[in-house]
């Protein structure tokens, strides 16, 4: 099948480039109260709603680490 070993390097990376945007906006601290709203009633939203300092301290790593990768894969695109 088409592995990504086996695409062409242009086609890989604005694949990888929109796969860390996505990221980026999923785990951006402004979604927190939008994430804590889906995942209400599960045992990832009691944990969310628990320790929600803890919980927006890893997304904003997350969030930080994902954009800087985003930007560095869209911007070797060009």
């Amino acid at each position: 099948m088409n592995s990504p070993e086996n695409l062409p390097s242009e086609t890989r990376k604005p694949i990888t480039g929109y796969l860390w945007s996505t990221l980026a906006v999923l785990t951006c601290p402004c979604h927190l109260p939008i994430l804590a709203a889906v995942l209400a009633g599960t045992t990832a939203g009691a944990f969310l709603v628990e320790y929600w300092v803890i919980t927006a301290l890893g997304l904003t790593g997350l969030f930080l680490l994902s954009l800087a990768r985003a930007l560095r894969a869209l911007r070797e695109r060009s």
